[in-house]
């Protein structure tokens, strides 16, 4: 029965999109079939395959719109063990309908349900923002996964969405649990960027995860070139770096 993961941020340009890539992908090369689904309208999760408009016939906005089971939309990248559902949105109308069918906030836990068996982890994307599509998200996860960068902005917006995702959860998934919150784009030669770290860990304590994800020019140059940055340079820090953070996920799990 797989675990449903959203990756999920108020703030842009903490990694979001990269983590679920990166997570989704090292998951795969550790053996752990996984589906990676793209509720961010961007579509940045095809866009990080390189595959255009004409490469994919359906996603989630066929599924949500016009009813097209997921099985349908779902696309083999060439890794053993990995699938994707982009979302496949073209223009503002598209994206003002897909937001549209979302406001009923069953709608992915419901589409997602059946698939559990099929898979030991699904990986959701969500917009950065807490938008009708990343509450059909955390209704529809068992976990969630925040990335946050050790920076002064970065962990001052994080209280209170926290406090935000807890509301939504206590009204609409109770049983829904912090994974962890992974520090991205981390500095240790920057003395600030550990003391935010300690700070973090000594607020949330065991919901930081252990590994933290290195500010790494090859996790930039990836999405460029169509792969995932284990498949692009499996010995940069990026990628050692998801690597590690897919161990501690499945470790935790096995616990």
């Amino acid at each position: 029965m797989a675990e449903i993961i959203a990756i999920t941020s108020q703030k842009g340009g903490v990694g979001k999109t990269t983590t679920a890539v990166n997570l989704a992908a090292s998951l795969a090369i550790l053996e752990r079939k996984t589906l990676l689904v793209d509720m961010d309208p961007q579509g940045s999760i095809a866009a990080s395959f390189r595959m255009s408009e004409a490469d994919i016939k359906s996603g989630m906005y066929q599924v949500f719109v016009n009813k097209l089971p997921l099985s349908d939309a779902v696309i083999d990248v060439g890794l053993s063990d990995l699938y994707i559902v982009p979302t496949n949105i073209h223009d503002e109308t598209e994206e003002i309908e897909f937001f549209r069918y979302n406001m009923d906030f069953d709608l992915l836990k419901k589409i997602l349900h059946p698939h559990r068996a099929l898979y030991e982890y699904i990986i959701i994307d969500c917009p950065p923002s807490l938008g009708s599509p990343t509450i059909n998200a955390i209704n529809a996860a068992d976990s969630l996964i925040i990335p946050v960068q050790s920076e002064y902005y970065s962990l001052k917006a994080l209280g209170k969405f926290i406090r935000l995702v807890r509301q939504i959860s206590s009204k609409y998934n109770p049983s829904l649990t912090f994974k962890g919150f992974l520090v991205t784009m981390y500095d240790k030669r920057i003395k600030k960027n550990q003391e935010n770290l300690d700070k973090l860990r000594y607020s949330l304590k065991k919901t930081v995860f252990d590994t933290t994800i290195p500010r790494n020019a090859k996790l930039a140059e990836a999405p460029s070139v169509g792969r995932p940055v284990a498949l692009f340079d499996i010995g940069s820090p990026g990628a050692l770096g998801y690597l590690q953070l897919a161990e501690e996920i499945i470790t935790s799990n096995s616990k």
